[in-house]
């Protein structure tokens, strides 16, 4: 409290207090604000004890802190001991690192629990899980044939109703793919505005559909700007096609540096085209 009142020295103090006499939230409050100060190695100690003393906070905390040294296996541990007992962050931490070492069983129950206690991001990769698992069976589902009841569907949804621009636009590629474009272009929107490069490269590509070039080109532009390289790649084009080549042959340029491999190459053809062009 005296901390938040702007007293934090007296804070401090009183965490001190507590933390001495056995109270384990009180020695992880007072190993955060060490930490805060840069006196990592006064902090760790105190998460230690309040981590021992069965603060699920504290383990997840020191977890973070010896990710931040690169002692992955520590961290591990401690994130593994923090998810044990139901912490959220945690156990998405941990199905991270199941996920990366093919431990997919153990990763999706990690990510079941972060998921349903609220981790847009383990919901996302829970989705994505299981759509990998589909295909991999064959019992993939395309986009355009995707049902409310399906789960990897639920879980994506989820996630972009939590803000998750990954998961919006994934949403916003089911609904164009079963025709809705207005449903789209509000997932692709939030996704952009909210700054995903792929948002705001969809909803450039839906406007366009639509006949609303210079809208689109706006969106393909912060795209492009945030280091999309097929929607600088979509920018060369419009800019040849009004005649703007050397605007045309910058827009390449960006896009070569970008990629993806296939992009660059098309790119680099069409600058090649524009040089003949404004050589001749």
């Amino acid at each position: 409290m005296c901390a938040e009142q702007g007293r934090p020295g007296r804070g401090e103090q009183w965490y001190r207090r507590a933390a001495y006499a056995g109270h384990r939230e009180a020695a992880n409050a007072l190993a955060i604000l060490l930490l805060q100060r840069g006196d990592a190695s006064g902090a760790e100690p105190w998460f230690s004890k309040a981590a021992e003393a069965g603060s699920v906070d504290a383990a997840f905390n020191l977890g973070i802190l010896f990710a931040g040294r690169g002692a992955e296996r520590t961290a591990h541990a401690w994130y593994e001991r923090a998810a044990a007992a139901g912490h959220t962050e945690a156990a998405l931490q941990v199905a991270i690192v199941q996920l990366r070492d093919g431990e997919l069983q153990d990763a999706e129950r990690n990510l079941r629990c972060a998921a349903g206690g609220g981790s847009a991001e383990a919901a996302f990769r829970l989705a994505d899980l299981l759509d990998r698992r589909a295909a991999a069976a064959g019992e993939g589902v395309p986009d355009s044939e995707r049902t409310a009841d399906d789960e990897s569907t639920q879980w994506y949804e989820r996630a972009a109703r939590q803000g998750h621009r990954r998961a919006q636009v994934r949403v916003g590629m089911f609904a164009a793919a079963r025709g809705d474009a207005v449903e789209a272009a509000e997932w692709y929107r939030a996704a952009a505005e909210a700054g995903s490069r792929n948002g705001a490269f969809n909803l450039g590509l839906l406007l366009a559909r639509e006949g609303s070039l210079p809208e689109a080109a706006l969106w393909w532009q912060r795209a492009a700007e945030g280091g999309h390289g097929r929607a600088a790649l979509r920018l060369a084009l419009l800019a040849a096609r009004r005649g703007a080549l050397a605007e045309a042959q910058t827009w390449c340029a960006r896009a070569v540096e970008m990629g993806p491999p296939e992009v660059a190459e098309r790119a680099a053809r069409l600058r090649t085209a524009l040089q003949e062009e404004l050589s001749a």
